[in-house]
């Protein structure tokens, strides 16, 4: 750290020199104007960057040192999360079918990825997505939406019989995956340019908790899809009305619960975060319950019901990790107060 001293001319504007070998790296020129951003903690941020515009970054990935498509889209994956806005695929003959595999595959996965030039030799891919258009709060409650939506669907279909509805639901959760990463990478373009704060309305430390937040509710779509493959075991099995209902009500009662932990959230509500702790509590006692009766009766199907009922008491626990990150969220806002 380099320690500066303030000083004072014409008794009201407070000077402070800039690192000399920072304003050449950075190319700054006399008159040039620069960004200044007081952070949540009380410092303040010095930013050539004023404009809110994403620093160009580029990565480039020679095939000459990959030969698997599934390796391939790992690796854009990773440059997409990490915050690149352009991709280079090159290689020094054709590129191969793989390649083509791999991005066709990585565009349906991301979110605003183009490819932009393609030659024999090389694919270019660029992101096309303004992070001011795609906030925090719209990208994690579509995720509920996908994951409510998947959960139902999946108890539906085990009412019904319906092997096609199973295979929608396991697929759906592509999409709550694609939402999460979208996050991951909005938040690495804030960490690096916190000039973007201002326009995706958010700082560093807030946009923490939501990556957080994202991180749990793609862990419970995980389980949603555990859910939905129980499920697929049961086809041709005879259930219970009385295990059907059991399982229709606690399916209904968690994501009530997931709702208000994901809602205490977005409205910093100190007094719901704990409420709903205590309903993971009790919801959690009930699975436990349901699972216990369950193998007493010793039917048929019992193992594929009783992880459905594990699967429904491990989403209700990740909503206990929302509620405690909601919890960390609200102390944070009030120690700066």
């Amino acid at each position: 750290m380099e320690i500066r001293k303030v000083q004072v001319t014409g008794g009201s504007s407070y000077i402070i020199s800039l690192p000399k070998e920072w304003v050449k790296n950075s190319g700054i020129q006399k008159n040039d104007p620069l960004g200044l951003i007081v952070q949540s903690d009380g410092s303040l941020t010095i930013t050539p960057e004023i404009t809110g515009r994403m620093i160009e970054r580029v990565k480039i990935f020679n095939l000459k040192d990959i030969d698997d498509s599934e390796i391939l889209y790992r690796l854009l994956i990773g440059a997409y999360v990490t915050g690149f806005n352009t991709i280079k695929i090159i290689t020094p003959t054709r590129i191969p079918t793989f390649a083509h595999k791999a991005v066709r595959q990585f565009i349906q996965a991301s979110v605003g990825q183009e490819v932009s030039e393609e030659t024999e030799k090389s694919i270019t891919i660029k992101d096309l997505l303004n992070p001011g258009e795609m906030p925090f709060e719209n990208v994690i409650s579509r995720m509920f939406v996908i994951i409510d939506g998947m959960l139902r669907d999946a108890v539906f279909a085990l009412k019904t019989r319906d092997s096609f509805l199973i295979e929608d639901v396991i697929s759906r959760d592509r999409d709550v995956n694609k939402l999460y990463w979208l996050i991951s990478r909005q938040y690495n373009l804030l960490l690096r340019n916190v000039s973007l704060s201002r326009e995706m309305g958010m700082n560093v430390e807030m946009a923490l908790h939501y990556l957080q937040v994202s991180r749990v509710m793609e862990r419970a779509g995980d389980q949603v899809v555990k859910v939905a493959e129980n499920v697929e075991s049961l086809l041709f099995v005879s259930i219970e009305k009385k295990i059907m209902d059991e399982i229709q009500s606690l399916t209904t009662e968690v994501m009530d619960i997931f709702n208000s932990g994901i809602n205490s959230f977005f409205k910093c509500d100190l007094k719901k975060s704990n409420e709903v702790l205590l309903n993971v509590k009790k919801y959690n006692k009930k699975c436990d319950e349901a699972s216990h009766d369950l193998f007493d009766m010793g039917r048929s199907g019992v193992v594929s019901i009783g992880y459905i009922f594990e699967n429904l008491k491990r989403i209700g626990e990740y909503t206990g990790v929302i509620c405690e990150t909601s919890i960390n969220h609200i102390v944070m806002e009030n120690n700066t107060d």
